[in-house]
């Protein structure tokens, strides 16, 4: 029989060894809340303070939290919350980056996570913008010359997710915009709306005179790591005017208009060098006409019937603007003198920009008939002007197949 006394002690023992248990049990439950607590919200789980973990640590614990991450995330999915679903899958890969060694049941996680971004991936699409697609559904290009006119085409993409129920919309998702080709400049990260569309704006391209193309894509950003749907893209295409110009020609003097212009030839022939595709507009003028044309006046310009086939236009003036006989000592002579001035433009259909501009003033001209002075005039301006072009012609080349925004004068 145990004495009194031991009896004693082993009631104390059993007790003390009870109360341990139930103290140990306490701290793991508010363990364990506080890890729940944090996954739901995308922390990184926090041990109470002032208190230890002492039933998940090392290895262990990492593997709950990231399990935690990766249960939760599909739980998400399928409940719709698809943004946030998909930022609970990445919290998985965020924290194995900071992993310096990782136990086989963790790796076996993390597999597991990026194994149902790929799969997720296939079922995410981007969709563009209504406003891009034509009337038989097919997505259409915009033109870079159109991006400064109202309601010009901005990239934009409505993201969507194919499940067994059907097509939905994703709200809050970050979409990347970015040029593939081309160059300028744009906003580059956007949310998608409630409605699941993301815009981007376009500032400026670097060179509207190329084809330009913006791609659009899904990520995900949890924790500092970045995940790119590599797959999940959009592209939008831009493209640049066609290379095809028309050189319209003045010519005039006191003695009105010519039909058959000296300086015509002479400026086409310097423009051949280019590669460009350059005819010589067919139709009446009137000086008036010509004039609002040679300004930049769009709506003139669209009068002109040429917006349709031409993306450039050559504006030609050749002006003898004096004749005079010559006078020496009170003596009248058989001579005339003559004054011109030539300028050539080139004009961007499109908006009326004056993209480039060459003078040459006070030509001197000489005949012994007015008329003779004034062909002399426009045959002098027009071999001063030719020798300009040529000497000017990379600028005009930057007008035309550069950034489109070069003055020459």
């Amino acid at each position: 029989m145990l004495k009194k006394r031991e009896i004693i002690l082993l009631l104390s023992l059993l007790f003390s060894v009870l109360f341990a248990l139930v103290l140990s049990s306490c701290v793991t439950t508010s363990t364990e809340q506080n890890t729940n607590k944090s996954i739901a919200t995308g922390e990184t789980p926090k041990t109470p303070q002032g208190k230890k973990n002492v039933e998940v640590t090392g290895s262990a614990e990492t593997e709950y939290r990231l399990k935690q991450f990766l249960e939760n995330g599909m739980s998400k999915i399928d409940n719709g919350q698809i943004a946030d679903g998909l930022k609970q899958l990445v919290s998985v890969l965020a924290e194995s980056e900071k992993l310096t060694n990782v136990d086989p049941e963790t790796e076996s996680v993390i597999n597991e996570a990026r194994t149902e971004l790929t799969k997720l991936g296939a079922s995410l699409s981007l969709e563009p913008g209504n406003e891009w697609l034509d009337s038989n559904m097919n997505q259409v290009k915009a033109k870079t010359i159109d991006l400064n006119k109202k309601g010009a085409l901005q990239p934009s993409v409505i993201v969507t997710y194919n499940s067994a129920t059907g097509k939905s919309i994703v709200a809050s998702a970050s979409i990347l915009f970015q040029f593939v080709k081309g160059g300028g400049i744009l906003t580059s990260i956007v949310n998608t709306n409630d409605y699941g569309q993301a815009n981007c704006t376009i500032a400026r391209f670097d060179n509207p005179n190329e084809e330009n193309i913006i791609r659009a894509m899904l990520i995900v950003k949890a924790k500092g790591y970045t995940y790119k749907f590599e797959n999940v893209i959009r592209d939008f295409v831009y493209v640049p005017p066609p290379r095809k110009a028309t050189i319209l020609v003045l010519e005039k003097s006191k003695f009105g208009v010519s039909s058959d212009p000296v300086i015509l030839d002479t400026v086409y022939n310097k423009l051949q060098g280019i590669s460009f595709d350059f005819s010589q507009y067919n139709g009446a003028l009137s000086p008036d006409q010509f004039m609002l044309v040679f300004n930049g006046e769009p709506e003139a310009i669209e009068k002109l019937g040429v917006k349709k086939d031409v993306s450039y236009i050559v504006s030609v003036l050749n002006d003898c603007y004096l004749v005079s006989q010559l006078v020496f000592k009170g003596k009248k002579y058989q001579i005339y003198k003559s004054k011109t001035n030539a300028t050539v433009r080139i004009i961007r259909v499109s908006d009326g920009k004056i993209l480039y501009s060459l003078t040459v003033q006070n030509v001197s001209g000489q005949g012994n008939t007015e008329e003779k002075a004034v062909i002399d005039g426009y045959r002098k301006s027009a071999t001063q002007i030719g020798k300009e072009l040529e000497a000017q012609i990379d600028k005009i080349k930057g007008a035309l197949l550069g950034s489109g925004d070069k003055n020459s004068r």
